[in-house]
């Protein structure tokens, strides 16, 4: 009859190893390694390991965690405190957004307002223009009209 595996777990600090082997021999050879870790108290029989189940499910298979390392250093830093809001600061914060939005959209509609009136004065003055050039080109034919008669007498 075939000996139940056991777990059995190390960690080089960086990762956790978990092996499902029927003896600590066959464990250390599932992890390729000549020193016996077991003797200097690396590695332990953990039957209640994180990667217990998944290793039963493939005895002999070495099971590999990320564990300590820069992930764990970054993990033990304090996390950011989130500023909480006071309810009244964040009503004036948007009853000030609110104003300064109604204020730009009044300044929008004052500028077009002054660029379509200057496009108006524009048009006139471009019409009083052309009315003065039509008046003067009249003006001028009639005298140089005049002109030319009194020089033909």
């Amino acid at each position: 009859m075939a000996r139940q595996p056991k777990v059995f777990t190390w960690s080089d600090g960086f990762h956790r190893y978990t092996v499902a082997a029927t003896s600590r021999v066959k464990a250390l050879a599932a992890w390729e390694t000549d020193r016996d870790l077991f003797k200097e108290g690396v590695a332990v029989e953990a039957p209640d390991a994180p990667d217990a189940k998944a290793a039963l499910a493939a005895p002999g298979a070495v099971i590999r965690r990320a564990e300590g390392g820069l992930k764990s250093a970054v993990d033990k830093l304090p996390k950011p405190k989130v500023k909480k809001t006071d309810a009244a600061a964040e009503a004036k914060r948007e009853k000030a957004l609110a104003d300064a939005q109604a204020e730009l959209e009044a300044a929008e509609v004052e500028q077009r307002d002054a660029e379509a009136e200057l496009e108006r004065r524009r048009r006139a003055l471009d019409a009083e223009a052309a009315a003065l050039s039509d008046s003067w080109t009249t003006r001028r034919s009639k005298l140089d009209a005049a002109i030319r008669r009194l020089r033909a007498r």
